[in-house]
């Protein structure tokens, strides 16, 4: 089995879950909507601060415009959602410092960029009038391939496999964690 392969049966009841949980919100209301974007801003923001200061761009060149942090800002602020005084240290809370370290950054960028495959067919459900900055927010062509194509050279035995995997499930708990602090807000 293939690096590839490895991480996503790893995290596959994780990602079952999210996506799960995140099904419940309503993306053609306002209001459901607007508490997607708030949720996925609470998990994704501090994880691409995270990935910053853990040195990404070392090992992923085009980082910069995988980056879709200020797009769900920008959504959320043309709603009237302001982020100012949102509690990050959640999210803050992944570790990126692992002795296998590019392992672990891989692991975590993977849940992200996955997550953008998604937007695509979420975006569908959101009324048009509404902003779609971050669902739609335009990949370079094969920078998915790239990354799965990454992942298959930097995780090359079962250690790096497993940290990889490791940091993946801390990243997708994050969304279960902020998805849940939504919806019983809501």
């Amino acid at each position: 089995m293939g690096a590839r392969q490895a991480l996503r049966a790893a995290t596959a009841a994780c990602h079952e879950r999210v996506d799960a949980l995140f099904s419940a919100f309503d993306l053609s209301t306002l209001e459901g909507y607007s508490a997607f974007l708030a949720a996925q801003a609470e998990a994704h923001v501090p994880i691409e601060a995270a990935l910053d200061d853990a040195g990404i761009e070392r090992i992923v060149p085009d980082w910069a415009e995988r980056k879709r942090g200020s797009f769900i800002l920008a959504d959320l602020s043309d709603l009237g959602r302001h982020p100012e005084g949102w509690d990050w240290d959640d999210a803050g809370a992944l570790r990126l410092d692992d002795k296998e370290g590019k392992a672990a950054l891989l692991g975590a960028l993977y849940v992200l960029e996955g997550s953008r495959l998604g937007g695509s067919v979420l975006k569908r459900q959101v009324p048009a009038h509404l902003p779609t900055r971050f669902l739609g927010a335009p990949q370079q062509p094969g920078a998915w391939r790239k990354l799965l194509e990454m992942l298959d050279v930097f995780l090359y035995e079962p250690a790096l496999v497993d940290a990889a995997a490791g940091a993946a499930r801390q990243v997708f708990e994050s969304f279960e964690r902020a998805g849940k602090r939504v919806l019983e807000n809501v």
